[in-house]
């Protein structure tokens, strides 16, 4: 039986996520469970129900095919109980503003599980566009949970000649990276040392470092510094400091900085989780060129 591959998002055409410009396979699951995440859909093995409340009609087309009592409808609102959700799509199938097919909507569930090869033949043709110009990135969630399909996939890109990149916390058993690792050109280490759990601090280092001890023993791998400006998290002194010193090390003189996603609140509203938004006083703008900047003086380019 052909392994298969759980996602829960395709980006065709993105010019931040590896070099030139990429398709990027969003794989569904992740390991880590930091508090700034701005896809907490991603984190569990198959992405909660969706739902975006302005584009909803409130007809009650999903309360009516419904057969675990998920909505309901009172006063215009309508309200989820996603603990009782067994994920069947029927209510997706029954809403006139909704797509099965595009997981556009007012209601979604974006995880998809497919075999290897079909998911190949799907992103080929655009693959085969962006040939010379890009390729393909694989990221998540943590794209290494599913590292022996994953293996797969990155093998066929492969051997169609298609340059291929991997997003990854390095947080992972090292035998995921061995199996993965001869088939990706372009690492995108995003730097995890910290996630709001302090107590994890010394168990992040040590993953950190053990992944790139074996990721920087071929000179011909590029790996990628990512590093996402969240306030009063990646920006503090202490964790830049550290991590000019990691990437002094271990020779990684490539740093790609990320805006904060000003947008972070969205998928939280439609998980109906909640979220602990950056105060609305700091300057995000300004903190990202001050990471920019911490980095420039240490000479590392960002």
């Amino acid at each position: 039986m052909d392994s298969e591959l759980s996602y829960f998002n395709i980006s065709w055409l993105s010019e931040h996520d590896g070099p030139g410009k990429r398709v990027v396979l969003f794989l569904q699951g992740c390991n880590l469970n930091c508090t700034w995440c701005h896809s907490p859909h991603s984190k569990p093995d198959a992405s909660p129900l969706l739902y975006f409340d302005s584009l909803c009609g409130k007809c009650g087309a999903c309360r009516e095919v419904c057969e675990h009592g998920v909505h309901s409808f009172a006063d215009d609102r309508h309200t989820l109980r996603r603990e009782v959700c067994a994920k069947c799509g029927r209510c997706v199938e029954a809403c006139p503003n909704s797509s099965t097919v595009q997981h556009s909507g007012a209601l979604s569930l974006p995880t998809r599980k497919v075999s290897v090869a079909s998911l190949f033949e799907l992103i080929r043709p655009h693959l085969e566009l962006l040939q010379g110009e890009g390729g393909v990135t694989f990221s998540g969630g943590e794209p290494l949970l599913q590292y022996e399909a994953l293996a797969e996939l990155a093998a066929m890109c492969k051997r169609h000649g298609f340059h291929t990149a991997l997003e990854t916390s390095g947080i992972a058993p090292l035998r995921y990276i061995q199996k993965v690792y001869p088939f990706i050109d372009t690492w995108l280490f995003g730097c995890r040392l910290t996630t709001g759990h302090t107590a994890n601090a010394a168990y992040l280092e040590s993953m950190t470092r053990m992944s790139l001890d074996y990721l920087t023993k071929d000179p011909q791998k590029e790996i990628i510094a990512r590093i996402p400006v969240i306030p009063g998290h990646t920006d503090l002194s202490i964790y830049l400091e550290s991590l000019s010193l990691l990437f002094a090390e271990y020779g990684i003189g490539k740093i790609d900085v990320l805006p904060y996603n000003s947008e972070a609140t969205h998928y939280y509203d439609a998980s109906g989780l909640p979220f602990h938004p950056v105060d609305n006083k700091i300057d995000v703008g300004d903190r990202y060129r001050y990471v920019v900047s911490f980095f420039n003086k240490n000479r590392i380019p960002a």
